[in-house]
């Protein structure tokens, strides 16, 4: 979480829906007694053009399908996965049809507009939870020249191992260590893996895994031997995303 206050985004395009939302949110969030930081955003440029800000929510209520056809709630989505992996994303959306596309971002909860009042509160409690779970246990602590350092796990990218030292590599800094790769892995969950005998890599913030490459948003390649065989599908995940709201029909 960061600070002791809840900061929540909604973006949506519907003033109908954003008040609506609101409303449930503040009613959940003072009945839990919690600080809170509600800020609106009715457009998806208008929420992408504040990428600061957007690596600062706890939790981001997003519909899909917005006004401007230009980049849909999904896209936003992958931005906020690798910017701010630790936010919880809640879906809101009318259209079934998406439900199967979003299982290509991290996300907790999706939700249908025709039934908030039913859903809200369950796909708020599964946020905080995760919230607080996070909020003590999801970094990695290492000593550089006698001082100790600690980094938020999900900032970390991936490891490299070159002579007798391992860099760690994060979105914005590298960090040399005496430690091997495996040492550091002890400390890191699950989805932290070899894919070289020179490399590690976070599989939460891989963009895409070829047969001898894994490489990550910002442009960043590092290779795969072979010999460690990927794959997102297999990727265990700290929170099982739940689409709430809908019912399907069997033809």
């Amino acid at each position: 979480m960061g600070t002791d206050i809840i900061k929540i985004a909604i973006c949506d395009d519907e003033k109908v829906i954003i008040d609506r939302l609101r409303g449930y949110i503040e009613k959940y969030i003072k009945k839990a007694g919690l600080p809170y930081k509600i800020d609106i955003y009715q457009s998806g440029e208008e929420f992408a053009a504040l990428e600061k800000a957007m690596s600062g929510y706890d939790i981001v209520f997003m519909d899909i399908v917005l006004g401007d056809a230009s980049m849909s709630g999904i896209d936003l989505v992958h931005k906020v996965n690798f910017l701010n992996p630790a936010c919880q994303i809640i879906y809101i959306s009318q259209y079934l049809e998406f439900a199967s596309d979003v299982y290509d971002t991290q996300h907790v909860y999706f939700v249908s507009k025709e039934r908030l009042s039913e859903f809200l509160g369950k796909a708020l409690d599964s946020a905080l939870k995760n919230i607080i779970q996070n909020d003590d246990t999801s970094y990695l602590y290492f000593t550089v020249r006698k001082k100790q350092h600690k980094i938020p796990q999900n900032d970390i990218l991936y490891m490299e191992r070159n002579l007798r030292e391992t860099t760690i590599v994060t979105r914005t800094d590298e960090f040399k260590v005496s430690e091997r790769i495996n040492q550091l892995l002890e400390r890191l969950p699950s989805w932290f893996v070899s894919c070289h005998r020179s490399y590690a890599v976070n599989l939460k913030l891989a963009g895409s895994i070829r047969q001898y490459s894994v490489s990550f948003p910002n442009g960043k390649t590092v290779p795969d031997d072979g010999n460690h065989p990927l794959s997102l599908r297999e990727m265990p995940c700290p929170c099982k995303p739940w689409h709430a709201g809908f019912r399907t029909e069997r033809g």
